[in-house]
């Protein structure tokens, strides 16, 4: 019912702006994007609003040329927000973007609050990606290389290397498919998770001095701060993926990183191996989730 309204909501309309959530991620991106193309392909207008910029891992994803960082001033026929389980987490212009049209949410976080006039929403899905699978599917969207591209790495991302405990057999079909489609897993393996500067791991090496254990060794925990930002050289996007290096740790049952992102601020990243819910605890604090990975 909810692919039947927003194929309609397509149809009827000609502009459409796409936004996500701060701190975007492999698949914020890939489905921001993906969308971009199906939507060109579909002889209709798209704009792709992010606040922050592409984190310099996603730098080889198929975007639009033009990003809008600033709201826009114009309406449009609808304003999908992809991968965001609360409007709020779109950034400070939340509201603004809010109000430029109707909003079509497509989302697979446990926590989504239903914000939208449409609810795509699919709490089993591997990732957001793996939503606007199905979408696609059912507006019967040829995938070009530029569509296929982000797909496969808002999928391979989400699921951590088709690692974690969120893959399901609709993630390996949709990376087979991409695959098939042309797109090289080594070439974004090695662009995702092998192509960082030098600065990422000394950032690293302060974090692991901060590393230790609390709850009776059940946690870890490791944290930044500004001054170990400014030491480095670095900024906060060369600390993403801590969360999942210190839940490597055996005999652990969660991870707990903490980025400060600005006096008495702080980014709460959990990360756990299936028994505790973080999803859970981050509510407590404003944020949300999944059961396995989740913020605040």
């Amino acid at each position: 019912e909810m692919i039947e309204k927003i194929k309609r909501s397509i149809d009827g309309g000609a502009r459409f702006l796409i936004a996500s959530h701060i701190d975007p991620d492999g698949d914020a991106l890939g489905s921001m994007f993906s969308l971009y193309w199906v939507l060109r392909s579909l002889g209709k207008s798209a704009c792709v609003y992010m606040k922050d910029n592409i984190p310099y891992r996603y730098d080889f994803l198929p975007g639009p040329q033009d990003l809008l960082h600033t709201p826009p001033e114009e309406c449009f026929d609808a304003v999908f927000v992809l991968d965001c389980g609360s409007l709020f987490r779109i950034g400070a212009d939340y509201e603004k973007i809010g109000a430029l049209g109707p909003l079509i949410s497509i989302d697979h976080h446990e926590t989504n609050e239903a914000f939208g006039a449409i609810n795509l929403l699919n709490k089993a899905a591997s990732s957001t990606a793996e939503v606007l699978y199905g979408l696609y599917v059912s507006l019967n969207v040829e995938f070009s290389r530029n569509i296929a591209m982000n797909m496969y790495t808002g999928v391979f991302t989400d699921t951590g290397s088709l690692r974690y405990e969120n893959t399901n057999p609709e993630a390996f079909e949709i990376c087979r498919r991409m695959v098939e489609t042309g797109v090289k897993p080594a070439y974004v393996a090695r662009m995702v998770y092998e192509n960082h500067p030098m600065e990422r791991f000394l950032l690293l090496g302060e974090a692991l001095r901060t590393l230790r254990r609390i709850n009776g060794g059940r946690v870890a925990l490791a944290y930044v701060t500004e001054e170990m930002f400014a030491r480095t050289g670095t900024t906060g996007e060369y600390a993403d993926g801590f969360s999942e290096e210190f839940r490597k740790l055996s005999n652990i049952e969660a991870s707990v990183f903490i980025r400060q992102i600005a006096d008495r601020k702080f980014k709460i990243s959990m990360r756990s191996k299936g028994v505790i819910d973080v999803a859970a605890i981050c509510g407590q604090f404003g944020g949300g989730g999944h059961r396995n990975a989740a913020g605040c």
